[in-house]
């Protein structure tokens, strides 16, 4: 027999699957509540996908996005693919044994740093670029993105931006 548990933590598990196991997401709730003992709960932790627009200042952490994804392509590898909290909420729904109990969303505020940290991402996938005119390029849009980045976070009154939220769903199997 299975092992089964009370409490399951399933923390940013639905993205990150694209990466290593693409195409098999609708599946991974299932299996989570096989593991699940009657009463049990899971905790779907995620992150809303960054929207390709936002208005204001925001529109640079979405630019980010865009070219830190075409970097992590160019290098012949695969992007993580968040899903939206009401994509969870519906496989949840699906699931008969399954009581939604509640979904709490935390914004997400950009510092400069963070920003940064993700245009190094695609700074750290040069190596893999096809030529070295393409990593000429990239360079220089990184650069000017990182650039944009600190004006706009330096220009906000907070010293950072806010744009989309993390979430947590939380489920229980029916006893």
């Amino acid at each position: 027999p299975m092992q089964q548990y009370d409490t399951i933590l399933a923390d940013y598990l639905i993205g990150a699957m694209d990466g290593f196991s693409p195409f098999k997401q609708d599946q991974m709730i299932p299996m989570l509540v096989k593991l699940l003992k009657p009463g049990g709960k899971l905790f779907i932790v995620g992150l809303q996908p960054i929207p390709d627009k936002a208005d204001g200042p925001a529109n640079i952490v979405c630019k980010v996005r865009q070219v830190r994804d075409a970097c992590i392509l160019l290098a012949g590898h695969r992007c993580y693919r968040e899903y939206p909290v009401e994509w969870v909420q519906t496989q949840c729904k699906n699931i008969p044994e399954l009581q939604l109990l509640q979904t709490h969303k935390f914004p997400i505020t950009y510092r400069h740093a963070t920003v940064v940290r993700q245009i190094n991402v695609g700074r750290s996938k040069f190596s893999l670029f096809p030529t070295r005119a393409l990593v000429s390029s990239m360079r220089e849009v990184l650069h000017d993105l990182e650039r944009q980045s600190k004006e706009q976070i330096e220009m906000s009154p907070t010293g950072k931006l806010t744009l989309g939220f993390d979430y947590i769903v939380s489920v229980e199997k029916k006893a």
